[in-house]
């Protein structure tokens, strides 16, 4: 028996203990199921469990929607810096730089010390969406929209990105979209705020972390690469054909999982949901029936399940939002658990050090150059 077994990817090895969130029959945030959650609940008011532990009364759902309003908008140095990243950089690399920018200018820091990680969170989740809206709008030519966060969290993020009012049944689909990306137990993007929480970093450098890591396409597939497998498979003429050669040619259909033994990301019935109701609202029913034969011939043939983004991208592209917004969106939704992560780790921390496995060549001797005539 090894002293230390390796397990590639810490797969298998349970590195914290959390109240956060479960994902076992379902996935749950602090004891509620996200299903239920995503149905009946607003943005904000899940935020404010995952940040506190709670959900809110009346009084404190206006105290925290209060904080937003009272954010006000972007910095100016702050909008000056975006202005001046060159256009085609990518938006969540924007993002990262824009966030850190942030933290120069937090309320809650006081003499170089952040006083509250949860006031944190709350400035953050004001100025994130202003900051894509504003990068978005600019790159785009169009003047940014005044921020507005007197109607739902949701609505409002939807006005700053589109400049008009969504529908019910829009605004239904977004805010629950937003509740299902929140948390995802010790997600890629989770740990890597946590291990750098764990040193004893400020906040600002942690979410700096998880954004980085909620860029890479295996944690947090590209949305361009859905909708282009998605239209491809259309343009075949037949989807579950297209599927099949795919499989064939051992290519990798993005928006699926890489192993067949994983369970069915409980995320995905939520969402799926929504895609179909908003498709056939707008009439976009072809992308839906083709997204359900490919769904078919990857649980038959390669038994594996669809990855939360392949509803997420779908539903957003039938929301009207370009590509290049979906990770972005994911990022403010993220935003609440990964504070609420941070702040777990910090009340009860315990740096991580995990061991690694030399494989390298073996001991050997030095040999001094020989010296020059």
């Amino acid at each position: 028996m090894e002293r230390h077994p390796y397990r590639p990817g810490l797969t298998g090895i349970v590195a914290t203990e959390t109240e956060i969130s479960q994902i076992q029959d379902g996935l749950t945030y602090r004891g509620y199921l996200i299903d239920e959650l995503a149905r009946e609940a607003m943005f904000l008011e899940v935020a404010y469990l995952l940040l506190n532990g709670e959900l809110p009364s009346h009084e404190e759902m206006a105290d925290f929607q209060t904080m937003l309003i009272e954010s006000g908008q972007l910095p100016r140095p702050v909008t000056a810096a975006l202005e001046a990243i060159p256009p085609h950089i990518n938006m969540m690399d924007v993002i990262r730089s824009g966030v850190s920018l942030l933290a120069h200018f937090d309320p809650q820091m006081e003499y170089g010390v952040f006083m509250s990680d949860v006031s944190n969170a709350q400035y953050l989740l004001a100025m994130l969406p202003q900051l894509i809206s504003f990068r978005y709008h600019q790159i785009n030519g169009n003047t940014p929209v005044v921020p507005n966060f007197q109607h739902s969290y949701a609505g409002s993020f939807w006005y700053m990105l589109k400049g008009d009012e969504p529908t019910q049944l829009e605004e239904e689909a977004f805010n629950a979209l937003l509740i299902t990306q929140a948390d995802y137990g010790l997600a890629p993007s989770t740990f890597a705020a946590r291990v750098v929480a764990s040193t004893g970093s400020p906040l600002y450098s942690s979410i700096g972390a998880a954004i980085g890591s909620l860029n890479g396409q295996l944690h947090c597939s590209s949305g361009t690469g859905v909708l282009d497998a998605l239209q491809e498979a259309m343009h075949s003429g037949n989807a579950e054909e297209w599927a099949c050669q795919e499989i064939t040619r051992g290519r990798r259909v993005l928006g699926f999982e890489h192993s067949p033994r994983k369970q069915r990301d409980p995320r995905a019935a939520v969402l799926k949901t929504y895609c179909v109701q908003v498709a056939d609202a707008l009439g976009l029913n072809a992308m839906e029936t083709a997204a359900d034969a490919i769904e078919d011939i990857m649980a038959k043939v390669s038994r594996v399940h669809p990855r939360v983004e392949w509803h997420a991208s779908r539903l957003l592209h039938y929301l009207g939002f370009e590509p290049e917004l979906f990770t972005p969106i994911f990022t403010v939704s993220r935003m609440a658990g990964w504070v609420a992560h941070i702040v777990e780790q910090t009340e009860n921390n315990h740096l991580y050090q995990p061991l690694s496995r030399y494989v390298g060549m073996d001991q050997r001797k030095y040999k001094p150059l020989p010296l020059r005539s």
